[in-house]
């Protein structure tokens, strides 16, 4: 990774990736992290910057919004699929402790920790997302399968992956794949991205076909429950 500062936007980080075909710009706690194909320099990247600088103004502003929505407080009481996570004031002083009551899952903060300092976020996060994981295993399968009744489809298998950027996959096979982060995601934006999956089971593309199914599964709203998942801030 290689970086340079922007008189506007502060330090700015380099990651090339041989995958890459364009730059592609993100917003990472208020850094700018931009990925770009191998083989191009620094100077190239300055340039691309400059010449878009409206838009990454656009994109900068977006991400103070989503960082300030991520923002974690004891006592906050966060919906997850079947349940809540709870941020409650321990005992204590070095260490985050998890407990189940019920359907809710409390995270037992140490007294007077700053929940979002990175360290600390991501001892946080890192163990929330370890229970999430186990409790999707046991209840997602159930919802597809629900779903998949409902709607008529069939998939061969469905597994649980860890995926942050891709929610769900559909293989050629007729297997889905589901990612733990649908857990916290209210019921009708889980339901959508499972209908997406099991549209494809029909229509491996994202043409015309697939989107008239895939609406039809998810009873019109499609759409507005794309751009509602699109808006989403994950926490964890």
């Amino acid at each position: 990774m290689e970086t340079f500062d922007d008189e506007e936007f502060g330090t700015v980080q380099v990651r090339p990736d041989s995958r890459a075909r364009r730059l592609i710009f993100r917003v990472k706690e208020g850094v700018m992290q931009i990925t770009c194909p191998t083989g191009y320099s620094l100077g190239r990247v300055q340039t691309i910057v400059d010449e878009n600088r409206e838009r990454l103004r656009r994109l900068m502003v977006r991400g103070e919004v989503v960082q300030q929505r991520r923002q974690l407080t004891v006592g906050d009481r966060i919906p997850c699929y079947g349940g809540h996570i709870e941020l409650l004031s321990g005992r204590l002083p070095d260490r985050i402790l998890f407990r189940y009551e019920g359907t809710t899952l409390q995270v037992l903060c140490p007294p007077g920790t700053d929940l979002n300092e990175p360290r600390v976020r991501q001892q946080l996060s890192r163990g929330v997302c370890r229970l999430m994981y186990r409790r999707a295993q046991e209840v997602l399968p159930r919802r597809l399968a629900e779903v998949a009744r409902r709607v008529g489809a069939s998939p061969r298998e469905v597994t649980i992956g860890r995926g942050r950027r891709k929610l769900g996959h559909c293989t050629r096979s007729k297997s889905i794949q589901l990612s733990y982060c649908l857990m916290f995601l209210p019921e009708p934006l889980i339901d959508y991205v499972i209908c997406h999956e099991l549209a494809h089971l029909q229509q491996m593309n994202h043409g015309p076909q697939f989107h008239a199914l895939c609406n039809r599964y998810c009873g019109g709203e499609e759409l507005a429950l794309r751009k509602q998942l699109q808006a989403f801030t994950f926490l964890f």
